[in-house]
C-alpha cells in the first residue's frame, strides 16, 4: 500500500510520539509513505476564516496524486472539510486562483482506518496480542466530522474494532465522543480542567486500564494534564494515554524508543509489562 503522508504541525512539537509512532507502524505493516513534500499547516481550529483555512488545506492537497493519511484527526477532519468545500463552485474559482494548479478531488484517510484494514486482511503481523488488556477508545469530536467519513459521528465503532483486532478487551465509557475541552483550556481553565477530570473519571471507573486517542490536542488535554488534575484533586488517577499507534506498535513488538513511549507524560510501561506477563503465562 502506497500513501501520501501529511504529518500535521502538532508532529514537529507537542506530538513527535504521534509521528514517530505511525512511521514505524506503517513500516511493519508494510504501508509505503510518501511525506508531502512541502506541507504545511491544514488551517486548522486556530484559522477562523473558512475560505483561509480551505485554500491552506488545498494548498496540501494538490501536492500529491495518491490517496492522503494523516495520523491526527483534526488535519483529518479539516483535510475532508476542504474538499467537500472545494464542492461549491465559488469557493473552487476563489481558492484555485491562488494556486499553482488546480484542485482535483482527493482521498483523505485516518492511518487508524489505514491500519485497520491491513490488520484484518492479515493479523499474524500480532507479535505480542494485547490479552485481556482493557482499553478505552476515546474518539473526541473531529474525527468523525464531517458526516461521511470513517465512521458514525453519534455511534462510532472503528476504534473498539481495532481494540478487538489487537485481542484488546474494549471499555465502553460514555463519554468516549465527548470534547476534550481543548478549545477552551486558555480561557477557561478551570473549566476544561473539570471536564478532563470527568472524562478519565468515566473511563477509570469503568475498569480501563489504558485510554487510546486520535488526536493530539486530545492526547495533550488527558495525558500532560493529569498531574496538575491529581494535585487539585487529591488523588491518582493514573490512566496511561496512548495514541493509536502507539497501542498498535507494542502488539507489533516494537520498542519503546520506536514508538516514542518516553515522551508521554503518564508512564505507559507498567501496562506495557503487564501485557508482556499476559503473553508469557
Amino acid at each position: 500500500m502506497r500513501l501520501a503522508y501529511y504529518p500535521g504541525c502538532v508532529s514537529r512539537s507537542t506530538g513527535k510520539e504521534m509521528d514517530r509512532s505511525t512511521r514505524a507502524v506503517c513500516v511493519a505493516l508494510g504501508i509505503e509513505l510518501e511525506e508531502l513534500p512541502d506541507w504545511s499547516c491544514c488551517g486548522a481550529t486556530h484559522v477562523p476564516n473558512e475560505l483561509v483555512s480551505t485554500g491552506l488545506a488545498a494548498r496540501n492537497i494538490i501536492q500529491t496524486e495518491l490517496p492522503i493519511m494523516t495520523p491526527c484527526s483534526i488535519c483529518y477532519s479539516n483535510l475532508r472539510n476542504a474538499v467537500q468545500r472545494m464542492e461549491v463552485p465559488e469557493v473552487r474559482s476563489k481558492v484555485d486562483a491562488v494556486l499553482t494548479k488546480s484542485h482535483e478531488r482527493a482521498r483523505i484517510r485516518h492511518v487508524l482506518d489505514v491500519i485497520l484494514e491491513v490488520l484484518q486482511k492479515d493479523d499474524d503481523r500480532l507479535v505480542v496480542p494485547l490479552k485481556d488488556l482493557k482499553t478505552a477508545p476515546y474518539y473526541g469530536c473531529l474525527l468523525t466530522r464531517p458526516k461521511g467519513g470513517i465512521d458514525s459521528p453519534e455511534f462510532p465503532t472503528i476504534m473498539e474494532g481495532l481494540v478487538k483486532t489487537l485481542k484488546a478487551e474494549p471499555v465502553d465509557f460514555g463519554l468516549k465522543a465527548f470534547c476534550c475541552a481543548g478549545p477552551i483550556f486558555m480561557p477557561q481553565e478551570e473549566a476544561a480542567a473539570d471536564i478532563i477530570y470527568s472524562i478519565l473519571k468515566d473511563a477509570k471507573k469503568a475498569g480501563a486500564e489504558v485510554l487510546v486517542t486520535v488526536c493530539p490536542l486530545c492526547h495533550l488535554m488527558l495525558d500532560a494534564k493529569q498531574k496538575s488534575l491529581e494535585r487539585r484533586h487529591g488523588e491518582q488517577i493514573g490512566i496511561p494515554v496512548l495514541y493509536v499507534t502507539q497501542l498498535v506498535g507494542i502488539a507489533l513488538g516494537l520498542g519503546p524508543e520506536e514508538l516514542g513511549l518516553n515522551m508521554n507524560s503518564v508512564s505507559p510501561m507498567p501496562v506495557v509489562e503487564k501485557v508482556y506477563e499476559r503473553v508469557a503465562k
